[in-house]
Formats: C-alpha cells, structure tokens, sequence
C-alpha cells in the first residue's frame, strides 16, 4: 500500500473509531498490539507492564475518543502513546527516576516469540545482530529500530524521537557507519536480519 493510500486508509479508520464504529476499534487494537509489544520491549524487559501500558492506551482511547481528534498516522500515534505510557511508568522506579526521558535506554531487545527459533543456523545468526545493535547508543538503536525493524520513515522517526529530519537522516548514518566499522564483512546480513524481525 503506497503512503497516501495508508494515511487515507489510516485517517477514514480513525474517523469510524471516533464516531462509534467498534469493529474499526478493534481491527486498531489488532493491527497494531504485537507492533507495540515488540517496541515496547525494547524499553524494559518487564513485559507485564508492557502490557498494562497497551492496555491503557486502548482504553484511554475509548474513554476519551470523542475529545483525542484526527490522525492520519495510527502506528506513530500509538507509538508515541506507548512510550510515553512506558517512560513514566518507568520514572516512577528508583533506576530511572533521575533520567531525563531520552536517556531512558533502547535496549533493542527481541521478544519472546523472535526467541523461538529452532534453526540454530538462524538463532546464532540473530544472537550476532544482538551483539553489533549493543555496540550503538540508546538512540541510535532506537532509530535503527524504527526504520529497519518498524518500516518508520525518517519523518515519523523525526517525530517520534523529537528531533529535526536532518537529524534522524545523520543519527541513522553514523549508526550504519559504526555497525560497517564493526562489522564490515557482514553488514548486508546484519540489516537483512532486521528487516526479518519484524516477520519471525
């Protein structure tokens, strides 16, 4: 589906949810609860709070459809729900209560369900890629993540991570840059693997 097809699709499903349409509530919550879990995870490995912070958006946007207004861009809404949701659950912690939230560390951490791989050509090949994203920063792993993994363009990933265009274009390249110092002879695979995350 091209992006203006998406964000017509994205806004016309949006507005039948806002107007009452319980069948457009749920094809949301199902289209996008495995997307959120997955990034979700990539924040604490707590994944009952996880859980307890998807619930709440969903049913926040129930109690408060009538008054939330439009969007075109479901996924990055509820992305930006979710972290926010995750980041103050996780202030309230002894760990995290002096961190600013973009200091909140991306862990890039698989799920459960990427974990059940039973090729041990394929499991050893992905505990690889775990290793080269370890070698990033927070923020660079988060990037990374939303453009490889989650298929955000660099507008959404600007959006999401608070930051210019530019500067989600020059954080996504050094992260490229320091994985191909790192890991010259298996770049290629390394960004193939990613790409396959998001479809285990």
């Amino acid at each position: 589906m091209g992006e203006n097809n998406q964000i017509i699709s994205d806004t016309l499903l949006w507005n039948k949810f806002i107007h009452g349409d319980e069948d457009a509530f749920r094809l949301i919550y199902k289209s996008h609860v495995q997307t959120l879990f997955k990034y979700g995870c990539n924040f604490t490995h707590d994944e009952a709070l996880i859980k307890d912070c998807i619930q709440d958006i969903f049913v926040d946007l129930m109690k408060y459809r009538l008054t939330i207004g439009s969007t075109n861009n479901i996924r990055l809404y509820l992305f930006k729900s979710l972290k926010r949701k995750i980041i103050r659950s996780l202030h309230k912690s002894e760990i995290y209560r002096h961190l600013e939230s973009d200091k909140i560390p991306f862990q890039y951490a698989l799920s459960n369900e990427d974990e059940i791989i039973e090729d041990e050509n394929t499991r050893n090949r992905t505990r690889h890629l775990e290793l080269a994203m370890s070698t990033l920063s927070p923020r660079q792993k988060e990037a990374i993540y939303l453009k490889y993994v989650s298929n955000l363009s660099y507008e959404e990933i600007s959006s999401l991570m608070k930051m210019n265009y530019q500067s989600a274009r020059n954080l996504i390249f050094r992260g490229l840059e320091k994985l191909r110092e790192s890991f010259p002879k298996e770049i290629v695979l390394l960004l193939s693997l990613l790409r396959k995350v998001k479809n285990p």
